[in-house]
């Protein structure tokens, strides 16, 4: 990875609304730019798949387990292509603390503050987030840009 490339934290948000095929233009601007190295981390993974077998099971993904179907769905619809396209965060020790303090001072659920506190510990500078509601305070203290349209990236 060159030094040279920005790094972007993708938010399950924004892959949750580009499976589900309603907004796609800034998540397939931020996969053509090579100049990008883009991120997730273990609770985006969870998250998107979480919604994933709902959208492609048409009910809830507990009564989808119920059924059994979990196997049959990741196999009609894999999504390990599409996710190896992004890049893991490193898992940090001190992420239990950050994350914590970041719940504390900035009153975000588990989920929003594991993402915030992942890309402080891997000095990632802008999170991109269609949750903009849940991260602009804490983001705009952290000095995390925060992104939701094509325009946004201008902007940096």
């Amino acid at each position: 990875m060159s030094n040279n490339h920005r790094k972007i934290f993708i938010d399950s948000s924004i892959l949750v609304e580009f499976e589900k095929q309603t907004k796609t233009d800034l998540l397939l601007q931020l996969m053509s730019d090579k100049a990008l190295n883009l991120f997730v981390n273990c609770t985006v993974l969870s998250e998107y798949t979480y919604y994933l077998l709902a959208i492609e099971g048409g009910k809830s993904p507990r009564a989808i387990k119920e059924d059994e179907n979990i196997g049959a769905i990741l196999i009609r619809n894999n999504p390990e292509p599409f996710l190896s396209t992004f890049q893991m965060v490193a898992l940090r020790p001190e992420v239990t603390t950050t994350f914590l303090e970041m719940m504390s001072k900035y009153n975000l659920l588990p989920n929003d503050a594991l993402i915030l506190a992942d890309c402080k510990l891997n000095s990632i500078d802008t999170l991109a987030t269609y949750d903009i509601e849940d991260f602009s305070l804490a983001c705009d203290q952290e000095g995390i840009q925060l992104v939701s349209s094509i325009s946004d990236l201008s902007l940096s």
